[in-house]
């Protein structure tokens, strides 16, 4: 199964919505969604956990393409994988900001333990693994431009919502995380839910989903949270994204006051003049 007819950098191209976008608008902070995907200003400062998870992820790839042959990526060689990319994104990324104590250095050293954890645990191989970096795009009726995103892993396994004999399609997206989730918390996730409607949609099949969560702890630890949609959870979602989509086109675009990201938002300084006027369209 493959849905690899373009890249995901093909359709970067072209007008979109990502899961983060809309994530950001429903959930973080309306006026921080404008200054970043509609404004594209430039960030003030970057958190660090952005470089990092995305080295992560390109980690993690590398170990999923060599396990569709059956193999494990020797840990050194994960290491590397993930330092290059990790310094790449921090070279690229504006006044990227540490915690106090971390460097480089010891951000490195705590992703190979991660990914150490990872490996320790691989779970799936050439005969369950169906691809891996899937690019998707996914369009509905109304929607002034589509979502489109990466499944991070695609593969046959046999879930808690089995109920026949073939093994169930599911999506694996790779978390990285400072404590472990909370047990419903995956039911909860719109990544999700739009995830397993955009594969509904371009296959005819309702997959089921698996979060792979790696802790940031001296000891890190490896988790998987299976979940599944409902109709019903899928039709809210699509009314949620008709619903941001329309305010988003009317220019409501308000900051939140108490959004956790507020401490290392990337745009605090604009933020802190956005009632002086001119900021976004909302403010007119």
């Amino acid at each position: 199964m493959t849905e690899k007819t373009t890249t995901l950098a093909a359709l970067k191209e072209r007008p979109h919505y990502s899961y983060s976008a809309i994530n950001t608008y429903l959930n973080i902070c309306q006026l921080q969604y404008y200054y970043r995907y509609e404004e594209r200003r430039e960030a003030e400062q970057t958190p660090v956990a952005l470089p990092f998870g995305s080295a992560f992820h390109a980690a993690m790839s590398e170990q999923a393409q060599a396990a569709r042959d059956g193999r494990l990526v020797d840990a050194d060689d994960l290491r590397d994988v993930f330092a290059t990319y990790f310094k790449a994104n921090v070279a690229d990324s504006p006044n990227v900001i540490l915690k106090e104590g971390d460097t480089i250095d010891s951000l490195i050293d705590l992703a190979a333990k991660m990914l150490a954890a990872a490996n320790a645990e691989w779970p799936d191989f050439h005969q369950t693994i169906d691809d891996v970096a899937v690019p998707f795009i996914f369009g509905m009726e109304g929607l002034s431009k589509p979502v489109i995103g990466e499944y991070d892993l695609l593969i046959r396994e046999p879930t808690p919502f089995d109920d026949a004999d073939a093994p169930t399609v599911t999506i694996v997206d790779w978390k990285t995380s400072a404590r472990l989730w909370a047990e419903d918390r995956a039911d909860r996730e719109l990544q999700a839910t739009i995830y397993i409607a955009a594969f509904q949609t371009t296959h005819g099949i309702t997959p089921d989903f698996r979060y792979d969560v790696v802790t940031k702890a001296r000891q890190p630890k490896v988790a998987r949270f299976h979940t599944a949609r409902s109709d019903a959870q899928i039709a809210r979602m699509k009314r949620l994204l008709l619903e941001a989509d329309r305010a988003i086109q009317a220019g409501v675009f308000l900051p939140s006051e108490t959004s956790f990201s507020c401490t290392d938002c990337p745009y605090a300084g604009a933020c802190s003049k956005w009632h002086c006027g001119g900021a976004a369209k909302s403010a007119a």
